[in-house]
């Protein structure tokens, strides 16, 4: 609500030990985003967009699994690994899109061409925007179009947050949350960021 009433850009954390069910009380939260809830005076969201990001693919995954056990409302297409190509200008609204550390590094198909790549070689025959094959955009635009789109609301869930911020991650997991949280090279920061872990 701060985020749709007053343009506030938001953060919140759900810390709970492993096996409390923390994905069980995302997709309880996810429903009410998507469907509204009585119980919880929750209306929907028309334009909510989830992305579900982790360093560890195979944890999407089991993730993906996990959401589809605990709702009933989900359907497969609502669940979408995000994995080259994915040409599109924009996220959907009522979809939840899974993403990884892998794909934002600067080598994955996803992003090149994308401004923040400058250290990536370039040909002299060749714009610093030229695309890989089939991908119209690259993931950051694809992201920043729909943090733009005043009919879109991206939220941002952070599993195993602590991992993107403590001073064990990777160079590359610390400067991807960051960009993802706070924008970068143009791209706007995302609006609404939830970080889940077992660890505050």
């Amino acid at each position: 609500r701060l985020f749709h009433e007053e343009d506030v850009a938001s953060s919140v954390s759900l810390s709970a030990t492993t096996g409390a069910g923390k994905t069980v009380m995302a997709a309880a939260v996810i429903e009410a985003l998507f469907w509204g809830s009585e119980r919880f005076e929750v209306t929907p969201d028309p334009g909510a967009v989830v992305i579900w990001f982790s360093d560890d693919p195979n944890l999407n995954e089991q993730t993906k699994d996990r959401l589809r056990q605990a709702s009933e409302k989900f359907s497969y297409d609502q669940l979408i690994t995000i994995q080259h190509p994915f040409a599109r200008p924009k996220l959907e609204p009522h979809k939840v899109y899974f993403l990884n550390t892998a794909k934002l590094t600067k080598t994955s198909l996803l992003t090149r061409g994308h401004e923040g790549d400058e250290d990536l070689p370039q040909f002299e025959s060749m714009t610093p925007a030229a695309r890989p094959d089939l991908q119209g955009w690259t993931i950051w635009e694809t992201i920043a179009n729909s943090v733009n789109d005043d009919d879109l609301t991206v939220y941002l869930i952070l599993d195993e947050a602590h991992r993107g911020f403590n001073t064990r991650a990777t160079s590359d997991k610390r400067t991807i949350v960051s960009r993802l949280v706070n924008g970068h090279a143009g791209s706007p920061p995302i609006p609404i960021v939830w970080g889940i872990s077992a660890t505050i």
